[in-house]
């Protein structure tokens, strides 16, 4: 029996991966949160432990000769580094490109293998967003991410999305550092539905490009019902941006006190541009439950790595281990039951 680690095992991610877990007995599953909770006698092979992994020495903690999945951006990347100089294997699901450049340099010169980009967005739309670089006519890709507002986030989810709201990022095209929603851009997320909005955000993109490509690629948030992106475009024109990610915690808080609109889905979409800027195609993804898709894209992550898959020490993404296709049949067979789930790919319009 392996072990495997989940760090923010408490989570709307950790609680689903760990239901997941429940039915694999080949793994002994360590859900660790800093909020303590009872254990689940149901669970047989499911341990909780609280524990602040922000905290000096708690990698050793931590079982050992372990995977990891790093749920958390609490987690310092001093800890990361720690585990992969044993040789361990770190999957790391975080959005904010800051920290994944943190956890990347953590990984310099080690033995152990860190996999970047292991969730919905990144990592399905990383997949989405490579299989289209692969056609070397492209020039730009704009990865669009729509989250429905049908339930509401963990805390985690909902300050990530408003800190993002005010994080700079390096425009791709001039290298200059830009506020989010200076640039939206509109995406049809589904075939026959007029183009929604959607404000431009820092997003990871290691693995997109292929070895010596030079593809722009921009990312993009929205919410659905679309009037909350207008509405969060209005407060970015006002120059409200710094404040929402200043006061992230605050606004956590009041949204979970909000009734629940909007539809329980997460949507996603990669477009490709050529140099004249015309698009050459685009993939459209349409599933259910952010929480429920970045918790099997872990599952089929996990398997991949367990099935001969060649491990590759230091730093790698996603698509090093996993192609689209390999995704997309996971996901249909960890999430059969739990909602719709749909792939289009549309060629170049006419």
């Amino acid at each position: 029996m392996g072990n495997l680690v989940i760090l923010g095992g408490s989570g709307d991610v950790g609680s689903r991966l760990v239901r997941l877990l429940s039915d694999h007995q080949e793994w002994k599953v360590w859900a660790v949160s800093r909020r303590s909770r009872a254990v689940e006698t149901t669970l047989k092979n499911v341990v909780y432990s609280a524990l602040d992994v922000a905290r000096p020495g708690a990698a050793k903690s931590l079982p050992e000769d372990a995977i990891v999945v790093n749920l958390t951006e609490a987690t310092p990347p001093e800890l990361v580094a720690e585990r992969l100089a044993r040789s361990e294997t770190v999957l790391d699901t975080s959005a904010t490109p800051s920290y994944v450049d943190a956890l990347i340099r953590a990984a310099a010169g080690t033995n152990g293998c860190l996999v970047t980009g292991v969730g919905t967005a990144p990592g399905l739309s990383t997949l989405m967003a490579a299989d289209l670089a692969s056609n070397e006519r492209v020039e730009t890709l704009r990865i669009g991410l729509e989250l429905g507002m049908g339930r509401h986030y963990g805390q985690a989810a909902a300050e990530w999305f408003f800190r993002a709201l005010g994080l700079p990022y390096d425009d791709p095209v001039t290298g200059r550092s830009v506020f989010p929603g200076k640039k939206p851009w509109r995406f049809n997320f589904t075939r026959n539905e007029a183009p929604r909005l959607a404000l431009d955000v820092a997003f990871p993109d290691e693995g997109i490009r292929p070895s010596g490509g030079e593809a722009r690629v921009h990312h993009y948030l929205a919410v659905d019902p679309p009037f909350v992106t207008r509405l969060f475009a209005v407060a970015q024109r006002l120059g409200l941006g710094r404040w929402m990610s200043e006061h992230s915690r605050r606004l956590t808080k009041l949204s979970q006190r909000l009734p629940q609109f909007g539809q329980l889905r997460t949507r996603v979409t990669a477009v490709a541009f050529d140099r004249e800027g015309q698009e050459i195609a685009s993939k459209l993804f349409e599933g259910g439950d952010q929480a429920d898709l970045t918790a099997a894209m872990i599952m089929v992550t996990l398997e991949a790595m367990r099935s001969g898959d060649a491990r590759q020490a230091g730093a790698n993404s996603i698509v090093d281990h996993l192609d689209l296709e390999q995704a997309l049949s996971g996901l249909r067979r960890h999430l059969a039951g739990i909602g719709p789930m749909c792939m289009n790919t549309r060629p170049k319009p006419n």
